[in-house]
C-alpha cells in the first residue's frame, strides 16, 4: 500500500524536510524528504519484541536498538527523534547496482512494559532524484 506525503503530514506522524539528508548520513542528519512510502508489516515483529522484552533481551532497551533489529543488516540509523512518547527512526541502506537507496522509517511508541512499533514505511530514492518515494527506478544493467 502506498501513502502520500500529504497523508504523512495529515497524520502528524513524520515530518519530512531537507532532500539532501541522505548525502551525509549521521545520527544528527536532517530528515529526508519523503513523497510516498510503502507500508511494511509490524504485527509479527511486535510479537517477537514483546517476547524479547519479557525475556529482557538487550536489544529491546531502546528505540534505536529496536529499530536496528527490525531493519536488519545493511541499514544505518541516520536519525532518531522523540516526540510525545514516540520515537521516529530513519534507517538508510546505500544504493547498489541492483537496488536504489532505501529509507525505512519506523514509528516506535513507549508503553508501560516496553516499546511497540506502530508504523513502518519503506521508500527509496532513484539515482537522479533528491527525494524518497515509491516511484519506479531505472537501475544500471550489466551487459556481457
Amino acid at each position: 500500500m502506498r501513502h502520500s506525503y500529504l497523508a504523512l503530514l495529515a497524520s502528524g506522524m513524520w515530518l519530512m524536510t531537507n532532500a539532501h539528508a541522505a548525502d551525509a548520513p549521521s545520527i544528527t542528519a536532517d530528515i529526508p524528504m519523503v513523497l510516498s512510502y510503502a507500508v511494511q508489516p509490524v504485527q509479527q515483529f511486535n510479537q517477537q519484541l514483546q517476547q524479547a522484552t519479557q525475556a529482557q533481551a538487550s536489544w529491546t532497551a531502546s528505540p534505536e536498538t529496536i529499530s536496528q533489529h527490525y531493519v536488519g543488516k545493511g541499514f544505518e540509523l541516520i536519525n532518531a527523534q522523540q516526540r510525545n512518547g514516540r520515537v521516529i527512526t530513519y534507517n538508510l541502506r546505500p544504493q547498489t547496482d541492483s537496488h536504489p537507496q532505501m529509507l525505512l522509517i519506523l514509528s516506535i511508541d513507549k508503553y508501560q512494559r516496553g516499546w511497540k512499533v506502530s508504523k513502518a514505511g519503506l521508500s527509496w530514492r532513484c539515482h537522479d532524484e533528491h527525494f524518497y518515494s515509491t516511484n519506479t527506478c531505472e537501475l544500471a544493467t550489466h551487459q556481457p
